[in-house]
């Protein structure tokens, strides 16, 4: 059985033309995901529960088939460094994260002046544990699994087939376009987009930057999402009527702060001054 089961894997990860088997990949380990999920069901799982805990085993299942992949596909021995997240420089990694992190408390205080200013905000100050312990595992949790799909696997794989330059604005685009936009006003959807690609280009240049250590980009992800999430649920709230240029576009009462005038400008900067820099 584990034989057969290779042999069709290895027809999948060696399909050609190959940016067919990359674009499939994770569709194809998230169908796996849902299947496996499913018996959870004789459990009374509800169903928002049992497509998360889908997700959790598609993504263990691609972390465990990412060295098989490059091996197969480029004959890639030391995938983990090639991917940027070795762990033989612990202090250079911790101090990449926190580093990351940091940035990304800038960059949302930065975003809120506007808003502050604007008189669109209210401070609540109410701390809970549960949102606390909530936004950590989501910053953790988004941040590691997107920037190694997207900023190491995706980019990787894409630089390998078309070059580095192609590769950094193909995986912004789609990284742009597999979050949900839950609105329907076009320039909302079209700003949402535009922070998101951005976001998606100055996040490959931050690995870029750092000799292709993905610690950072972690970082600055993880803690846009879980400061973000933190900041909504109990710090602060954004009135209803602030406008989307200041605030971006509102989902289920939660702004989304990279669709806003604000972010875009600053993550126009960003990414023009790190693409001065040498990229490897």
């Amino acid at each position: 059985m584990k034989k057969y089961i290779k042999i069709y894997l290895d027809k999948i990860l060696l399909f050609r033309p190959r940016i067919f088997s990359t674009i499939l990949f994770i569709p194809f380990l998230y169908i796996v995901g849902w299947f496996l999920a499913q018996p959870l069901l004789l459990f009374n799982f509800e169903i928002e529960n049992l497509s998360l805990i889908g997700t959790i085993f598609t993504f263990l299942i691609f972390i465990y088939l990412i060295p098989y992949w490059f091996n197969i596909r480029w004959n890639i021995k030391n995938i983990w460094e090639v991917l940027g997240i070795t762990t033989n420089n612990l202090m250079r990694n911790i101090f990449y994260i926190i580093k990351g992190i940091l940035f990304s408390l800038i960059l949302i205080a930065l975003i809120l002046m506007p808003i502050f200013m604007g008189n669109y905000i209210t401070w609540i100050g109410e701390f809970s544990t549960k949102i606390f312990l909530n936004a950590l595992l989501l910053g953790i949790f988004i941040g590691f699994a997107e920037e190694i799909i997207f900023r190491a696997w995706f980019l990787e794989e894409l630089k390998l087939q078309y070059g580095i330059k192609i590769a950094v604005v193909t995986q912004a685009i789609l990284f742009s376009f597999v979050h949900p936009v839950n609105n329907t006003f076009f320039w909302n959807i079209l700003g949402l987009r535009l922070g998101l690609f951005l976001l998606g280009i100055f996040l490959s240049l931050v690995r870029l930057k750092n000799k292709g250590s993905l610690w950072e980009s972690i970082g600055i992800h993880g803690g846009l999402v879980g400061i973000w999430f933190f900041i909504n649920h109990g710090l602060l709230k954004i009135t209803d009527n602030a406008p989307s240029f200041l605030s971006g576009p509102f989902d289920q009462n939660v702004p989304n702060p990279l669709g806003s005038f604000c972010a875009i400008m600053i993550l126009i900067v960003l990414c023009l001054t790190l693409r001065k820099k040498p990229i490897m």
